[in-house]
């Protein structure tokens, strides 16, 4: 059984790759302005130039090889991933009613970026017991046992955030989650060269964060071992 879901949890992130990539494929077709050369990558339109030197690039291998260290040693108690985020700064909601309350505010389990609007002041009232139309970065998800390579998934982009690397500002998060809400080719007129860029971004940082994971269940013989307390699909694990 726990190699049963190991396979089946392996899948769900092959199927959400693909998924993704004919998504953005088909909203993002016409928005292909960039040139690359080893060392930087150059971005022009209507006399617009963006240049990202490697420094990005390097930041996100250095990412890979920490977050891997971290996971890795943590394979086995998910648990203390939650206590690592708390003791650099961000908030850990292990709640009940997490998949009902992120629904009704248009999220999803895991790390959640700063977001505005009437879904933040829910959320504040909910969890932070305030009034405020910002939320701080927050990690989110229901009580029970924990999925190691889901956690991984949203370790990953939590590690990134804090990184400061592109695409997780929070005009380029809230284009993000819109993407599955409407049809971004019909309103990609309507977005700057900027928001274009920054939302391709986000974007990356989702699929990294995904391959990451798919490497770590490949790479790790022993990953099986972390499902261990897991019985079936279907008995309350979560991130």
């Amino acid at each position: 059984m726990e190699h049963l879901i190991k396979k089946i949890t392996e899948w769900i992130f092959v199927c959400q790759e693909k998924f993704y990539a004919k998504k953005y494929e088909k909203h993002l077709r016409n928005v292909k302005y960039s040139i690359n050369n080893s060392t930087t990558k150059t971005h022009t339109q209507a006399g617009i130039k963006l240049t990202l030197n490697s420094k990005t690039e390097q930041n996100k291998k250095k990412l890979d090889k920490e977050v891997k260290e971290i996971v890795t040693k943590n394979l086995k108690t998910p648990n203390s991933l939650l206590d690592y985020i708390e003791e650099n700064g961000t908030k850990v909601y292990k709640i009940p009613y997490a998949k009902k309350l992120l629904a009704f505010v248009g999220e999803q389990e895991g790390f959640i970026t700063p977001i505005t609007g009437i879904n933040a002041l829910v959320l504040n009232i909910v969890l932070e017991k305030k009034l405020s139309f910002k939320t701080a970065p927050m990690f989110v998800i229901s009580t029970g046992q924990i999925n190691i390579y889901n956690m991984a998934h949203q370790f990953h982009k939590w590690y990134g955030y804090r990184m400061g690397l592109p695409g997780f500002d929070d005009e380029a998060q809230e284009k993000f989650k819109k993407i599955f809400d409407y049809e971004i080719d019909a309103n990609v007129q309507l977005l700057s060269y900027e928001e274009i860029l920054s939302l391709k971004e986000a974007i990356h940082r989702d699929i990294e964060a995904i391959d990451f994971v798919m490497k770590l269940a490949k790479e790790n013989e022993g990953a099986k071992k972390a499902f261990k307390n897991i019985k079936d699909g279907s008995d309350g694990a979560n991130i």
